[in-house]
């Protein structure tokens, strides 16, 4: 049992949980509209944070109650994994410095994300709502990092490449990372109904365009780099996803195809499980992108010249 509890097992728990029940919960609210189901905090409308009975829960405030409510153990759950984790790298005396550091920032992180959930609810506050979503993105992209620098394989050396080339990957990866911010709150602003669309789109688009010159600078520089190779060929793949998601939901939220669904309760069904997805498969983006930064710049080594 001691060996399987690792702090790179722990962490991968961490994004997963994150990613799949946090976030994918927390985009449920926004996209289904009931992120003030409950109105109250920290108690949930006169119960307990671990009422599992979520039949009478809904009996007694509905159905948008019970994500709310699932949402708010999903999000204590992962505080405590990442407590867990936190504690982790402090008591075990070979831990590096660099991880122990990114775990007490991702907790502190994690406190302040659930500060921002409570204050979204008392004051019902919209741009709270905005910065508690994209919150949620940086601790994605912190649990990455350590999932990366607490595995086996990042012990290997860095390989060593012609140093324009390495410059000019580190570059545009920081430069993806921070554009994959700033449309990461244009989206959440808009799915909040305080933002353009056309900003999100703009973004959107200059974003997928400068992340597509990165990869193809991937795959036709760093031939030699395995695991950069791999994970462009999968960001590739899960970029073009994530554009026909988006295409999806402009057609079907805003444009030409919003009013071919049979009844209301199909449309907002369909466009609810279509936003989510969207949301899902964004993050899924940062992530890699996260991990093909973190390997440009840890595991390139500018070659020097003779």
């Amino acid at each position: 049992m001691k060996a399987w509890f690792t702090i790179h097992r722990l962490a991968w728990l961490g994004l997963v949980f994150t990613i799949g029940l946090t976030i994918g919960i927390g985009g449920t609210i926004t996209s289904t509209e009931v992120g003030m189901a409950y109105p109250t905090w920290p108690n949930i409308n006169g119960s307990s944070l671990f009422n599992i009975f979520y039949g009478k829960l809904s009996d007694a405030f509905g159905i948008g109650s019970v994500v709310e409510h699932t949402h708010r153990q999903a999000a204590s759950l992962t505080g405590l994994i990442m407590l867990v984790l936190a504690i982790m790298t402090w008591v075990k005396k070979d831990t590096p410095k660099r991880m122990r550091n990114l775990a007490t920032v991702s907790l502190g992180v994690v406190i302040f994300q659930g500060l921002l959930g409570a204050n979204r609810v008392l004051a019902n506050d919209y741009l709270v709502a905005i910065f508690h979503a994209v919150g949620a993105q940086l601790v994605v992209a912190l649990l990455v990092l350590m999932v990366k620098e607490s595995a086996t394989s990042w012990e290997r050396p860095a390989q060593p490449f012609a140093a324009h080339r390495v410059d000019r990957l580190r570059l545009w990866t920081t430069t993806t990372m921070v554009l994959l911010f700033l449309n990461l709150f244009a989206a959440a602003s808009l799915r909040q109904k305080q933002g353009a669309f056309t900003g999100h789109l703009i973004l959107a688009i200059t974003t997928a365009c400068v992340l597509l010159f990165v990869i193809q600078q991937v795959l036709t520089k760093f031939r030699g780099h395995v695991q950069l190779q791999r994970l462009a060929r999968t960001t590739a793949h899960v970029l073009g996803t994530q554009l026909a998601l988006g295409v999806a939901a402009w057609a079907f939220l805003l444009g030409p195809l919003i009013g071919s669904f049979p009844d209301e309760d199909t449309r907002f069904l369909f466009q609810s499980i279509l936003a989510t997805a969207h949301l899902l498969c964004g993050v899924l983006v940062l992530a890699f992108v996260t991990a093909i930064w973190q390997e440009a710049k840890h595991k390139l080594k500018p070659e020097v010249s003779a």
